[in-house]
């Protein structure tokens, strides 16, 4: 199998790498000189499969370029200086999306709070386009679940029978407002802008309502409303669709809003500075839980948005590549062959004895000869570049005159050039364009042919029939400068010409031995002749300009050749406008339920197929390291909070003790990931972690259980005695007669450690701290972004339930007391009319509120993430896609041209070989039994298709096939200076594959029961190689050396392999045994002494 080599990309070409795909042949990717063979057996393999290989690195030496390169040269000078525009502004800074570990170091945490807008404002404004219908959802979620908080404090505040009306009002209002501005977020006509400005307006609602309720609460407490400013500044970063330093802002603003009112409320009393400090303690902390919970979620949209753009990118370059591929096909081979091989090749591969054969039958054709005389003197009179310009621009005009003409050029062999009028598309004046075709250029027959392609590489539309055999002769038999024409001919001309007697049998055997009668066209009646031809000629916009059109011709052909390479402006849209307009256009017609709904179940959230789910589980959680490092930090905030405000026992050193071990030890091994020096067990255990879903979210529920102890096991080795059973024992009277008195009396304050009636056990009257300090460990959870959301309601469920058991059961009294020592130190009497509720009760509304809003936050994470990797699992295989596309057009362009082919390039030493099957013009015969040569031609084509595997081989990959003639087949060695060997091994390498040839064909003959034979002729020397022709590109070799080794073929024996002298002294001494023939008279060389190969030693 053939190898290509994809080399690395440069920057330039990162930058848009829509321009990479906009040329035909891109510098960055070379094909080693033997590619061009579709699978092992042709069409019946149907793989593309790149490899590596040695690349053509040597070529850039050259001065020669090819067409392709050129036109790469052009468009990379034009366009250099927009891509690189594109590329400051059209990508975000990599540091702020990719980082596994974004929060370690100064640099890295700077980056957090750095914008992660686009650049490029029309890319940034697509990318709020794209995310506009999730921010809208989150939005109304948002303002939902604030309205019903709104309610919530709107009902403990009148819970217990206080009637001041203010605080009732403003909390109505505000619900109010909660209202109308959901109303507005689902207005049809919201824009982008206007969501932010409603942002901005819930923003100043919520610094409204953390005012609100410590300045309305009776009697006051620097903890009241703390859970709801928790929840505020939590919500704003988790779920509001702002920017990160506007979303830290708002939440410093919340924190200062209620330090301030509540100090200034409570400063008189002498523990306010504890609950400050803690206060402090917890803002900050959820702050830094809600960054952690903000970064990683804008770098997954935006990642998000990234990967689908990537998408649409790679699936228009599949488009276009796919456009590039047909126009390249379509300016070779006609449409209707093009097609069916292309079909063929895209498909799968089907196992049948023979190669499918693409053959088509035409009748009434008429076909063109014409030769350039004194060709074999001029090439040796021109520089490589001379010749290859004289020839290009000769056979453009050529090109030109046969798409003015409605004939179809066939092929160029050597410096001839014949044509075909009648197809594809059939013409009852064919006669007349082929007439018309040759005076324009100064032989021509009409007949039927057989035309389409043979082999597995290097495909050229050839037409075959004896009518085809007759002209060739014809062209032979004819005089230079006049037209040649058969009898045939002469009579779908109608009169339309003056002709005279063309004796063409004086000239051509073969016209003299089948009694062909022809006549030669006189030059005076081109202008009458061209009356004619118009007046009989269709319409320029009916069938015939279709058919050119379809041959690669007409009025498209400038845009054609520009997508081709060889026009002077390869694209003519900006590709990324194309995929921000096709993007656009998406994110208009998309439906994100319709997507979810598909692919993902509902309440569990998994893929629906199982496939899918097994990718996603086994997808690295890139920000690992950052939860844990944030879970850290929330401990020593947690652990903080509660030396300030639980007084310190055995339990509690332990289990923080515990915590920190738990936790530093798990985020150790993380880190460790990318340090040296470990064991490489323990390397490939830290790798697990993050690499393994399922172990990373067990270690995150370990953490979180660690930082939940940490907030609740403190709590049990303290007092649960009540203090009014306490208060009644002191002072000999029922519970329900305790009285503010009795507790001034004694002298408890909340700032004690210990209980009165026992005071050598500690106890709390904040136990308000330990509910806040579980809600930090329950907004810990929702840092793991990547946790389960289904986990996670199981992980929130039992820490609630776990909280609320205790709080209700053994250790209510801790509540119960805070409520009595609330209204002592507020100086309000025991059942005097209060706002708020009682603790415990708080404490459950709160809990079931923190859990219920995770949850949802969590699904919609966890919704948003799925979708996240949907989308990227489709990124990727448009990627994919493109890629193998981009290889399967290299191998589909090395079938019609060697990409390794320079526009000229002049070699020395280089092996050239005929070989052809003496006898096929015997065997072929058109007759109904065969389908009028069909057949025939189908095992020409087998023939042909096993020489083309052959060179396939390893050994063999210094040799380039050039083309088939009939049933000739051309091949040379060395046609690159990386193929080019100094010890001649490429020449070995051609006489080796000549015994192949020799050898394959036998084993056919063995199998077909026929007796072809295989006349070789060989040469060694200097060529001119390159491309040549404008609409149909067309690869060939030129040179003396070329014209001597048709010479050793066509004056050649059967079965035997004749070499020049040059080939003798080169082979000789390499151990191949040869043979003298002697003297051989070579049309325009004279005599020459040959040899015939036998063999190697």
């Amino acid at each position: 199998m053939s190898d290509i080599e994809l080399q690395p990309i440069s920057e330039d070409e990162v930058a848009n790498n829509t321009n990479l795909s906009s040329q035909s042949r891109p510098s960055n990717i070379t094909l080693n000189h033997t590619n061009g063979v579709v699978g092992q057996k042709g069409f019946k393999s149907g793989k593309v499969s790149p490899s590596p290989t040695s690349g053509m690195k040597c070529m850039s030496n050259l001065t020669s370029q090819s067409a392709w390169v050129k036109a790469q040269e052009r468009f990379a000078a034009q366009h250099r200086g927009g891509r690189e525009q594109r590329e400051n502004q059209g990508t975000i800074d990599q540091l702020n999306i990719l980082g596994p570990t974004p929060f370690c170091g100064m640099q890295k945490i700077a980056n957090v709070f750095k914008s992660k807008r686009f650049k490029n404002p029309k890319l940034e404004l697509l990318y709020q386009r794209y995310f506009f219908k999730p921010n809208q959802s989150s939005v109304t979620i948002l303002l939902t679940i604030f309205g019903v908080v709104s309610i919530i404090l709107l009902a403990f505040h009148y819970a217990e029978g206080i009637r001041t009306i203010l605080p009732g009002v403003l909390l109505a209002l505000v619900f109010f407002t909660f209202i109308v501005v959901v109303v507005l977020t689902n207005r049809p006509s919201l824009k982008e802008h206007h969501l932010l400005i409603l942002c901005y307006v819930v923003l100043t609602l919520l610094l409204v309502l953390t005012a609100l309720v410590p300045n309305t609460a009776k009697p006051s407490d620097a903890s009241i409303g703390m859970w709801s400013s928790i929840f505020f500044i939590y919500m704003t970063y988790a779920l509001m669709p702002i920017r990160m330093r506007l979303a830290v802002l708002a939440g410093i603003a919340i924190a200062v809003v209620h330090t301030v009112c509540a100090t200034a409320i409570n400063y008189s009393k002498d523990y306010i500075w504890k609950q400050a400090l803690a206060n402090t303690l917890i803002f900050i902390c959820v702050n830094i839980a809600g960054v952690f919970t903000h970064y990683p979620t804008e770098v997954a949209q935006r990642q998000a948005f990234l990967e689908t753009r990537r998408c649409i990118q790679a699936r228009l370059t599949t488009q276009r590549e796919n456009q590039k591929q047909e126009q390249l096909l379509l300016s070779v081979l006609p449409r209707h062959v093009a097609m069916e091989m292309k079909a063929d090749i895209a498909g799968k591969p089907k196992d049948t004895m023979f190669h499918k054969i693409y053959i088509q039958r035409h009748e009434n054709v008429s076909i063109l000869f014409a030769d350039i005389c004194g060709f074999t003197l001029l090439a040796s009179q021109c520089t490589a570049q001379e010749l290859v310009q004289l020839l290009n621009e000769l056979f453009a005009r050529f090109d030109n005159l046969a798409a003015e003409n409605h004939c179809l050029r066939i092929k160029i062999l050597g410096d001839c050039y014949y044509c075909v009028s009648g197809l594809p598309e059939p013409r009852v004046d064919h006669a007349h364009c082929c007439v018309e075709m040759g005076l324009d250029m100064i032989d021509a027959i009409a007949g039927r042919v057989h035309c389409g392609v043979l082999g597995l590489r290097k495909w050229q539309f050839d037409v075959w029939s004896n009518d085809v055999t007759l002209a060739n002769m014809m062209e032979a038999g004819g005089l230079p400068g006049r037209i040649h024409v058969t009898e045939e001919t002469l009579k779908y001309l109608s009169g339309d010409y003056e002709v005279e007697p063309g004796n063409g049998g004086e000239r051509n055997s073969y016209l003299r031995d089948h009694a062909i009668k022809t006549y030669l066209i006189k030059n005076d009646t081109k202008l009458h002749s061209r009356t004619v031809f118009a007046a009989r000629s269709c319409s320029p916009a009916a069938v015939d300009d279709r058919a050119a059109r379809k041959m690669g011709y007409g009025e498209h052909s400038p845009a054609i050749r520009q997508k081709l390479g060889f026009g002077d402006n390869i694209e003519s849209k900006n590709p990324d406008d194309e995929v921000n307009e096709y993007l656009g256009r998406a994110i208009d017609a998309r439906s994100i339920d319709r997507l979810r709904s598909e692919h993902v179940k509902g309440f569990f959230l998994t893929f629906r197929k199982k496939e899918l789910e097994e990718k996603y589980h086994k997808m690295r959680d890139k920000m690992f390291v950052s939860h844990l490092s944030c879970v850290q930090l929330i401990l020593l905030f947690i652990i903080l909070t509660q030396l300030i405000i639980i007084p310190h026992t055995v339990v509690m050193a332990a289990v923080f003790s515990v915590s920190i071990f738990v936790t530093l030890s798990f985020l150790l091994l993380s880190l460790f990931e990318n340090c040296g020096g470990l064991p490489k067990a323990m390397h490939v255990f830290t790798a697990k972690i993050a690499g393994n879903r399922w172990l990373s979210q067990t270690v995150a529920v370990t953490t979180i259980l660690a930082l939940y102890g940490s907030s609740l096991l403190p709590m049990l080795p303290l007092d649960t005695g009540l203090l009014k059973k306490c208060l009644s024992n002191i002072f000999g009277v029922h519970e329900e007669q305790v009285n503010l008195t009795m507790v001034q009396v004694v002298g408890i304050s909340r700032s004690n450690q210990t209980s009165v009636c026992n005071p050598d056990t500690p106890t709390t009257y904040f136990p308000e701290y330990l509910t806040l300090c579980v809600l930090l460990s329950m907004v810990a959870s929702a840092v793991y972004l990547q946790v389960s959301s289904i986990l996670k309601l199981v992980l929130l469920l039992s820490m609630g339930v776990v909280y609320c058991v205790l709080a209700l059961l053994p250790y209510k009294p801790l509540f119960l007391n805070y409520d009595m020592l609330l209204l002592a130190d507020n100086g309000m009497w025991f059942g005097e009319v209060r706002s708020g509720v009682t603790l415990w009760l708080e404490t459950v509304v709160v809990l079931v509120l923190y859990t219920f809003v995770l949850f949802v936050h969590a699904q919609q994470v966890e919704s948003t993430a799925r979708l996240d990797f949907l989308w990227k699992v489709q990124a990727t295989e448009e990627m994919e896609e493109m890629e193998n596309l981009r290889a399967y057009n290299l191998r589909l362009l090395s079938n019609i041209l060697p990409l390794h082919g320079h526009y000229y390039q002049d070699m020395d030493n280089t092996g050239i070989m005929f070989a052809s099957i003496t006898n096929f013009s015997e065997f072929y015969m058109e007759l109904e039994a065969n389908n009028e040569g069909v057949e025939c031609l189908r095992l020409l084509n087998e023939i042909i298709a096993d020489f083309d595997e052959i060179l396939s081989e390893e050994r063999f990959s210094c040799i380039e096939k050039i083309k088939t003639i009939g049933q000739t087949y051309m091949a040379a060695s060395g046609l690159t200076p990386t193929t080019n060997f100094a010890d001649m091994s490429h020449i070995t390498a051609l006489a080796d594959y000549a015994f192949a040839l020799r050898t394959q064909l036998q084993y056919v003959n063995l199998h077909s029961f026929n007796n072809f034979k295989l006349r070789i002729g060989m040469n060694v020397g200097s060529v001119v190689a390159g491309v040549i022709g404008i609409r149909k590109p067309h690869y060939d070799i030129w040179g003396n050396s070329v014209n001597v080794a048709s010479r050793m073929d066509s004056t050649g024996v059967a079965d035997k392999i004749q070499v020049t002298q040059e080939m003798f002294v080169v082979l000789m001494p390499l151990g191949y045994r040869l043979e003298m023939r002697g003297s051989v008279n070579v049309k325009g060389k004279g005599t020459m002494l040959t040899y015939f190969l036998e063999g190697r030693n």
